[in-house]
């Protein structure tokens, strides 16, 4: 061994066996101690890390020493470094911080550890774990150590993790949990304006239906990239077909200038998997303040998606207080009427229905009613849109047919002639609920006669005829139970329509008797209906008659039944009863 090596071997010997060989991770081998630097430089040989050793002296830093396990690491034979910087194993790829902060470090003479990109004789990059430490030599000489380890494995395994801990699978886009904390971080060392967009793709369930689940998940890959096309700061999938976007600007102008490029971007074509389509997004936005927080900001965006979905269009649609309120009452009802469903506090006023031939009271329509804790006795329209968007309408439904049927088994337990009671069906009820087995039940608990039972039906359920929804209509009639279309003449049937369903009722809404002395055009369709609908062997109610000139006007035109305010306001049960007596 030459005088030089071994002099350097000799110096290298306290980062092996003292406090220093923290420097090189060798923290249990204090055995070294003893050995000869000849054992030593065996040591070095043999090791598994690649061993670099540059003449610090040299401004190129050129290299006197290298190992076997570098020859092994980077494919270069040890002849083919020694004499040069070691830089070559960079290739083309010197820009990386990295290098810089190595390059600080030797002309500081401190150690550093770095982990970069290098690159194989064969062009192959690995990634290199380095560690480097300057070590004194005789006099005023230096040598420069460095350690070499291959930890591209490592890094890959490490990535992937990294990636399924903080990256949605599908998409590749951040995850949401990791969109709050990176926007958090974000904004708390900048001052401008943090934006959040979320977008929704409308109808994406019909689109997996239509297509293919293939389909709709290219959809959702698409989407994510033309976003991240656009340079946004983060970007998120935050639900099934949800996604978050925020980006800094610095005032309503520039945040409005990524709306307007957000839109462009997902307004052009998706050409998919055997499908070339135009889709449709719900769009919410907030402007936030400068520190303002993520999840406050996700939750207004929502709030304002929500509105936007609403809309008939999709518009974009920016959060405002007002929103939030509303979403804050909404929620709060939603709560109330779970409660409510709970505690039974639902119960049914009864409106007399009459013939207007003889005045006589043939039965009355079952309004709901929802006896609110606080608020007391609050009408439908007040609550059943959201129990219907929240599915409660189901159980409200059920409940109710099982009632309005004990009812009519109570009333009519002593007459002679049985009074009909008709309720309301929700259209939801028709997809979700087997209405056929929720009226089995009702009549089997209460013993009321089926024959009692009229289901109101409101004209938009009739428009979209469906094999199981004709299947379960039969079934209804073959039961005996009564079926009415509601609200007649304002919506979306006609008789074209109606004559194909088993019905047997048809209701003139409110609206046409109410303005039918007024209107020729109204008295006109009244007749119409009267006349073909009693030729096709419906029953004719017409509703909302409040004056007596409205009731002569519809008996002169042969309607057979009448309900409204001139004949009584909906009364509670007991109430009902006392009216209708016994006879």
């Amino acid at each position: 061994m030459s005088g030089t090596k071994s002099v350097l071997i000799d110096r290298l010997l306290p980062f092996f066996s003292g406090s220093n060989s923290r420097q090189l991770g060798y923290t249990n081998k204090p055995m070294l101690a003893g050995m000869s630097v000849e054992a030593i430089a065996a040591v070095i040989e043999e090791i598994e890390e690649g061993v670099l050793i540059a003449d610090g002296n040299d401004p190129s830093l050129k290299l006197t020493h290298a190992n076997r396990a570098f020859e092994t690491i980077t494919g270069y034979s040890r002849d083919e470094a020694i004499g040069k910087n070691c830089r070559y194993l960079q290739g083309g790829d010197r820009l990386q911080p990295e290098v810089a902060r190595m390059r600080e470090a030797i002309a500081d003479l401190k150690p550093i550890a770095v982990t970069l990109r290098n690159y194989r004789k064969d062009g192959r990059m690995f990634w290199n774990a380095v560690r480097i430490f300057p070590v004194p030599g005789p006099g005023k000489t230096i040598h420069v150590v460095a350690l070499l380890r291959d930890v591209t494995d490592l890094y890959f395994s490490a990535e992937r993790i990294d990636r399924a801990e903080h990256h949605d699978q599908l998409t590749g886009s951040l995850n949401r949990y990791t969109f709050v904390e990176r926007f958090d971080a974000l904004t708390a060392r900048s001052a401008q304006l943090p934006v959040i967009v979320k977008v929704n793709v409308a109808q994406f369930q019909d689109i997996n239906t239509s297509y293919g689940f293939d389909v709709g998940d290219a959809l959702l890959q698409q989407t994510v990239q033309r976003l991240q096309a656009l340079g946004p700061d983060l970007i998120a999938r935050i639900g099934g077909d949800e996604f978050a976007i925020a980006c800094l600007v610095d005032g309503r102008e520039q945040a409005e200038a990524w709306l307007n490029r957000i839109g462009v971007a997902l307004g052009q074509r998706f050409t998919l998997p055997g499908a070339s389509i135009e889709i449709r997004f719900a769009t919410g936005f907030v402007i936030g303040q400068a520190g303002d927080k993520a999840i406050s900001l996700l939750r207004r965006a929502g709030t304002a998606l929500h509105h936007s979905r609403g809309t008939r269009l999709r518009e974009i649609q920016e959060f405002d207080a007002a929103d939030q309120r509303r979403s804050v009452q909404r929620q709060r009802m939603t709560n109330e009427l779970q409660q409510a469903v709970a505690n039974s506090e639902f119960l049914f006023h009864y409106q007399p229905r009459v013939d207007l031939r003889t005045g006589t009271i043939v039965g009355a329509e079952a309004l709901l009613r929802w006896n609110h804790s606080v608020f007391g006795l609050q009408h439908p329209d007040r609550f059943i849109e959201l129990a219907e968007d929240t599915g409660l309408i189901l159980d409200i439904g059920h409940w109710g047919r099982c009632e309005v049927a004990r009812f009519a088994a109570e009333v009519n337990r002593a007459r002679k002639t049985p009074l009909h009671f008709s309720v309301n069906v929700a259209a939801i009820e028709l997809n979700h609920r087997d209405i056929v087995a929720s009226i089995e039940d009702a009549v089997k608990e209460s013993g009321a006669d089926p024959a009692w039972l009229t289901l109101e039906l409101t004209e938009r359920m009739l428009a979209d005829e469906t094999p199981k929804l004709m299947a379960m209509f039969h079934r209804l009639r073959e039961m005996r139970i009564g079926l009415s279309v509601d609200d007649f003449g304002v919506g979306y049937s006609s008789f074209r329509n109606v004559d194909r369903y088993p019905l047997t009722e048809i209701k003139i809404d409110r609206s046409l008797v109410g303005e039918m002395q007024q209107s020729p055009a109204k008295r006109i369709i009244i007749a119409a209906v009267i006349e073909i609908g009693g030729e096709l062997g419906f029953d004719i109610v017409a509703e909302g008659i409040e004056t007596e000139a409205q009731k002569d006007a519809l008996t002169v035109m042969n309607c057979p039944y009448g309900q409204g305010y001139l004949f009584g306001a909906p009364v509670e049960p007991d109430a009902f009863k006392a009216l209708v007596g016994t006879s």
